[in-house]
């Protein structure tokens, strides 16, 4: 699938600009009285009235466009019908309206271009805000003809020729479609006031109903029980990377493919899916899985990218006409050649050897965790998070929770008096060789050196299962060689940014373990598209609120932890 075949970004902004300037066009020769351009004496056809009324519908169909702006580069459906319509009814009002050229020429243009560029537009509505934003225009309606003719009736001495019920309903419905009144002639301020808020109400029901309606669907996070088995079965078999495990955590929802067993893990955040890593599943599916993802998420009104994603992803989403942009290094050490041995690697020898003659052990602790225990483990996390200002995150780490470290395998560090000091739990390496762990807590007071310690053991423990190698996780920002201005703003983060993450500190903490850096990705469908990409990159790590694991809500059962 090339970029040509992808909808077209670049037609929905052009769009979008083009009927904003229509729109406040519209506006502007609304406020001439005679036109720039006129064609002869054609308005003289028209009666007074018509061309007033004219004058007030092209207010309503320029409010109706510039109200689209924000859904037509969504690609939002409806968006196109409102504004294409609003653009056909302010080319019928420019030829009542003395049958200005400038007018006629862009509303006509405009209502051409959206009708040829009808299938870029394919976002549909969430039914739900549809619903509510209908339920706004009915209901707002019909308060404001309430509201307009109580006020017709019960302030009948500021007016002038509305003396009758049925002058009175006419003027109460002009005033809603937002046009001139027939009969009421105000008397005064206070009557023009009151008609000016009739038509205020009326356009403020129209400005709430359409952004409901044009609203891009809503991410909600829910999953089938039968959708997370097949996921564990597809990660079991392909699941490769560092960060395949936390696609089984309850923040994340699954697209799964059409044909083949294939999958991709998402999140959504302020309408931009953030997908984690790359598609996951048989070859010949994933590709196709990609493609759907990017149709489904258009469909949605969504923007997209696949976070920390591999250079074999690359390779697959670029043929999709997709772009990349290196964001950091994940840090793999080579178990096959790991030794504490030679003068790099003296000072973690020495920390090691002195923590064991001082009766420090690590061991696994056993399954499932008792209460007590979960409680030490607690007191350990507290303490990390407190000492080091330190936040739970998500999407790409896991956070405490007991049910969690129940069905992973946790190796703790026990001080002479039994003691925990730290612990760390390691993940299911599916069908990878690579062993991986997400928690890495240590107490304030520990002795310096314990994690390094624990390091060092969870290495030996994965050697001897039979894994060539360790992930260390991921070094935000790290090694970016992009140029141009991405590469100078990612730079900037990395040099002034690091008061808020510490990126060199990680990075150095990794570094002294002699690791292969390996690069990772942020994958995206256009530049314009970066800024609210990196916002939901942000938000989607951000762990605001309780989130129940999958065994808690109906998903599979809590597996059994990994076996050595």
């Amino acid at each position: 699938m090339s970029q040509a075949r992808l909808p077209g970004a670049w037609k929905r902004r052009t769009a979008a600009a083009v009927v904003l300037a229509n729109g406040l066009l519209g506006f502007a020769l609304v406020l001439l009285h005679r036109p720039i351009i006129e064609i002869g004496p054609l308005h003289r056809a028209f009666p007074v009235s018509a061309v007033i009324t004219a004058r007030f519908l092209l207010v309503l169909a320029s409010l109706a466009q510039v109200s689209t702006v924000s859904g037509l580069l969504r690609g939002k459906r409806q968006a196109w019908v409102v504004a294409t319509v609003a653009a056909l009814a302010a080319l019928a009002c420019f030829q009542v309206k003395r049958a200005d050229v400038l007018g006629l020429v862009s509303a006509g243009a405009t209502a051409g271009l959206l009708l040829a560029w009808a299938p870029a537009f394919p976002a549909r509505s969430d039914p739900a805000m549809a619903r509510r934003g209908v339920a706004w225009l009915v209901l707002g309606t019909l308060g404001a003809m309430a509201y307009g003719l109580a006020g017709l009736w019960l302030l009948d001495r500021h007016f002038r020729g509305s003396e009758s019920w049925r002058a009175m309903v006419e003027d109460t419905v002009r005033l809603v479609l937002i046009i001139p009144e027939a009969n009421a002639e105000p008397v005064g301020r206070h009557g023009r006031w009151f008609l000016d808020s009739v038509r205020v109400l009326m356009g403020a029901t129209i400005a709430v109903g359409s952004w409901h309606l044009l609203s891009p669907v809503r991410y909600r996070l829910a999953e089938e029980r039968r959708e997370l088995e097949r996921v564990r079965t597809i990660l079991e078999r392909w699941g490769t990377t560092s960060l395949a495990y936390f696609h089984l955590m309850p923040d994340k929802s699954h697209f799964m493919a059409n044909e083949g067993d294939a999958f991709i893990g998402y999140r959504v955040e302020r309408h931009v899916a953030v997908a984690l890593g790359g598609p996951i599943g048989e070859p010949a599916a994933c590709e196709a899985v990609a493609r759907e993802f990017i149709e489904y998420c258009d469909l949605n009104g969504w923007g997209f990218c696949f976070h920390q994603s591999t250079p074999e992803d690359v390779a697959l989403l670029q043929r999709l006409g997709l772009k990349a942009l290196k964001i950091g290094e994940e840090a793999v050490v080579n178990l096959e050649t790991f030794s504490l041995a030679g003068k790099s690697f003296k000072h973690i020898r020495n920390v090691t050897n002195r923590l064991q003659r001082e009766g420090y052990t690590v061991e696994e602790l056993p399954q499932p965790i008792d209460a007590r225990t979960i409680a030490e483990l607690r007191e350990v996390s507290d303490g990390w998070l407190a000492e080091g200002h330190h936040r739970e995150r998500q999407f790409t780490l896991g956070w405490f929770d007991e049910g969690y470290l129940r069905a992973t395998r946790v190796l703790a560090v026990r001080a002479p008096s039994g003691r925990i000091e730290a612990f760390v739990n390691l993940l299911p390496p599916f069908a990878s060789r690579v062993g991986n762990f997400d928690l890495m807590r240590r107490r304030p007071d520990a002795p310096d050196g314990v994690m390094d310690y624990l390091f060092v053991q969870m290495a030996e423990r994965f050697r001897e299962e039979g894994m060539t190698g360790m992930s260390l996780g991921f070094a935000p920002l790290a090694n970016v060689d992009e140029s141009g201005v991405k590469g100078r703003v990612l730079r900037w983060l990395y040099e002034y940014g690091g008061r808020a993450f510490n990126f060199r500190g990680l990075r150095a903490f990794k570094e002294k373990w002699d690791p292969a850096w390996e690069s990772r990705y942020l994958i995206y469908r256009s530049e314009a598209d970066l800024p609210a990409i990196a916002l939901a990159v942000a938000l989607v790590g951000e762990r605001r609120s309780p989130l129940r694991w999958p065994w808690q809500r109906g998903g599979p059962d809590m597996p059994e932890p990994l076996e050595g």
